[in-house]
């Protein structure tokens, strides 16, 4: 019996020796598992940070990018604007240099119609003179009259029929303008354009120029429309419509997700006009663009 108790008492000890093994390495497999663990959490931080860096980077390219290709396209569109601008004008100074060299030569046509009357009328004391010597004769008397008559001269400007009627120029730019509100804004750049073109030295130029840029923001041309915007405030600078002008700016800016340019644009305008009707609407605009965050 003695003996049965201690081969149970050698069996039931090396069971618990085995037990305590166990426990020890299932502890190091944890452990190791727990490394494993954070090795994995650690490359995989470090991986998804080195993309997000590359992914910042990639983008800010891509943006750069997609600014550049913006700019270039309203440049396009600014030079395609002048170059028809240009031809137009050419056309309307060639049709007035055209009149004015069709007036004169009526005048001088005239001129030379009187002059064979004033030659019949030959003194008869030259009647007896050779041919010869009547010719130089005439030629003696009749170019001094035509020289010291002044009515026979032709003035500049004068009896020409003046190049701009004012009532058309109004009416011109009062049809352009209800285009503009009636929402037909392709027919209005179209109409604002003719009119800069056949009216450079209006009074209303820098108001035309306006609607012209307003039109092309409302045509979602708003690089051109900056352009245009811009060329008014360096031509213009006195024009009490500037304030309405750095505000179209400012809304080009945001259609073209330029926020921060905007946000300058307008507080620019702010500090530079705090007088003028418009900084409501731009201390509203601003507040908005505050609150987004980027």
């Amino acid at each position: 019996m003695k003996k049965y108790f201690l081969v149970g008492l050698v069996l039931f000890s090396n069971y618990v020796f085995a037990l305590f093994e166990d426990e020890e390495a299932r502890k190091k497999i944890n452990a190791m598992q727990d490394q494993l663990n954070n090795i994995e959490k650690s490359l995989e931080f470090k991986i998804n940070q080195k993309f997000s860096k590359n992914l910042s980077k990639y983008n800010s390219e891509l943006n750069e990018l997609h600014d550049s290709i913006s700019k270039l396209i309203g440049d396009v569109e600014v030079l395609q604007f002048e170059l028809k601008n240009s031809r137009e004008r050419h056309k309307v100074l060639y049709q007035e240099l055209n009149d004015r060299i069709l007036k004169l030569e009526s005048v001088i046509e005239e001129q030379n119609q009187n002059i064979p009357q004033e030659n019949q009328n030959i003194p008869q004391e030259n009647q007896n003179i050779p041919q010869e010597n009547q010719n130089e004769v005439l030629d003696q008397k009749s170019q001094p009259e035509i020289e010291l008559r002044p009515e026979d001269v032709p003035q500049e400007n004068s009896n020409l029929v003046p190049l701009v009627d004012k009532n058309i120029e109004l009416d011109e730019y009062a049809e352009a303008d209800l285009l503009v509100k009636a929402t037909r804004y392709k027919e209005a750049f179209e109409a604002f354009d003719k009119f800069i073109i056949t009216y450079p030295n209006s009074d209303l130029l820098p108001k035309a120029k306006y609607s012209l840029g307003y039109s092309q923001w409302a045509l979602k041309n708003y690089n051109a429309a900056i352009k245009t915007y811009s060329k008014i405030i360096k031509l213009h600078p006195d024009s009490e419509i500037i304030p309405d002008v750095i505000y179209g700016i400012a809304n080009c800016e945001i259609q073209l997700t330029r926020i921060t340019k905007a946000k300058k644009t307008l507080r620019n305008l702010i500090k530079k006009y705090p007088q003028s009707e418009i900084i409501e609407k731009a201390k509203k605009r601003l507040k908005a663009l505050e609150s987004i965050k980027l």
